[in-house]
């Protein structure tokens, strides 16, 4: 999709952001942040437009790496995958496996 110009109205400021993601889908984002804004208000009693908006990026990052816990990935890092190639390293080093006190 070709890069567009989209204007954001929140928390009493506007601004255009060039994007070129699709108008509906920044809609979309927008109308969750404030959602997301008018829970808070009412959860915190804090109107500060500024305050309102560090508490709603702490909050949406918790969700992100409570996201990321549970799928098994750290910084988009696939864990699994991380400890496969680990322990494919370790057999190779290792070599074939002998029975105990093999070779004494």
């Amino acid at each position: 999709m070709p890069v567009q110009l989209v204007t954001i109205e929140v928390l009493g400021a506007s601004f255009s952001i060039q994007t070129d993601e699709s108008r509906e889908y920044m809609e979309a984002l927008l109308s969750e942040l404030e959602r997301r804004l008018e829970t808070l208000r009412g959860a915190t009693r804090v109107s500060d437009p500024l305050k309102l908006s560090i508490l709603a990026n702490i909050t949406l990052l918790d969700e992100i790496a409570s996201l990321r816990r549970e799928s098994g990935t750290l910084d988009g890092v696939d864990l699994g995958r991380v400890a496969e190639r680990l322990i494919g390293r370790i057999d190779e080093e290792l070599g074939p496996e002998r029975p105990p006190n093999a070779g004494t």
